[in-house]
């Protein structure tokens, strides 16, 4: 039970699963219940030696990332627990053997932090791709990516907003010190002041693909210069090309 908790709670952080660390965290685990049994410790005693149990076993199973985290990886072993017992007391009714239960609830927790390891990979992947601005005559290229967070939207033109660096931003287009249409955005560092331009066009280059857009550029000064453009992924969509 205890290898099957800490497989299932190192695979949900991103680790890699070392069987010897594994083992070692598991036993770890079986002695220190065996401990609070010798000294007939109470269900209050015992509750308060879980989290620092369970940090403890995920310190051996993981390494220095849950060195530098134990109160949050030693709450993730805790959860893998609570879903392992769940499963595991839901298969002994269902089959009536409390093996069988085991077994299967082995098999399937570790196929839900699977599944479930592959779907946050997924929602954290990054698109990158190319930005291309014609802006007074003058072409810039930007590294870009799509952001699903950005739903800015320019209140004039009412187009969406792509932000990038300003000190990036007005090298590329020489704008020099040249004072630009102010918008606001709320982020998370506070409500942020931004100035726009609109060029005459805006292309994205994604998959080997390029495509023409409709947007305006907002240079943020809250951005290190370094940092890619941020392109709404509203814009990716087959309906949003320019006319």
């Amino acid at each position: 039970m205890n290898a099957a908790m800490l497989l299932m709670a190192v695979r949900l952080a991103g680790g890699k699963v070392r069987p010897w660390r594994v083992l070692t965290a598991a036993l770890s685990g079986a002695l220190l219940a065996q401990a609070a049994r010798e000294l007939s410790l109470d269900r209050g005693q015992a509750a308060v030696l879980w989290l620092p149990a369970a940090a403890g076993m995920m310190v051996l199973a993981c390494g220095r990332p849950a060195i530098r985290h134990p109160v949050r990886y030693g709450a993730l072993l805790l959860s893998a627990a609570g879903l392992l017992g769940g499963v595991v007391l839901a298969l002994d009714g269902a089959t009536g053997s409390l093996m069988t239960a085991y077994a299967l609830g082995g098999v399937c927790t570790l196929w839900i932090a699977v599944s479930s390891l592959k779907a946050r990979r997924a929602s954290q992947a990054v698109r990158r791709v190319r930005l291309v601005c014609l802006y007074r005559g003058k072409t810039a290229s930007f590294d870009a990516m799509v952001d699903s967070g950005n739903t800015l939207r320019d209140y004039l033109t009412r187009l969406p907003v792509i932000v990038m660096p300003e000190a990036a931003g007005r090298r590329r287009f020489h704008l020099g010190d040249a004072p630009l249409r102010p918008i606001f955005a709320d982020t998370a560092g506070g409500r942020q002041m931004m100035g726009v331009l609109a060029p005459q066009d805006i292309s994205v280059e994604a998959d080997g693909r390029r495509r023409t857009v409709r947007a305006v550029v907002a240079l943020s000064p809250g951005m290190r210069e370094g940092a890619p453009a941020l392109v709404p992924a509203s814009l990716m969509a087959p309906d949003q090309a320019a006319e």
